[in-house]
């Protein structure tokens, strides 16, 4: 038997509402401070969703007011993706 993790509570508690290619999604944005070997900074911008949407390269999200594209998707095998953005 299968455990199976229902993400919900952690979505509804810590989510916002985002436009993924005009649909309603609920994820976890984070646009924290990166740093690159101390040469090269800036914000590093990812949404965090379950892995149930479909999401592809190129797609657009719009978040708080802000347009992003998605340049790379990172699904971690638990039923979350992560979606690395850039602002457009």
């Amino acid at each position: 038997m299968a455990f199976i993790e229902s993400f919900a509570p952690f979505f509804a508690d810590f989510g916002v509402l985002a436009t993924l290619n005009g649909a309603l999604v609920r994820g976890v944005f984070d646009a924290a401070y990166g740093d690159a070997f101390g040469m090269v900074s800036g914000n590093s911008p990812a949404f965090r969703l379950p892995s149930s949407v479909a999401v592809a390269i190129g797609d657009t999200l719009l978040v708080n007011a802000i347009t992003y594209q998605v340049v790379v998707i990172e699904a971690d095998g638990t039923g979350l993706t992560t979606l690395r953005l850039e602002q457009q």
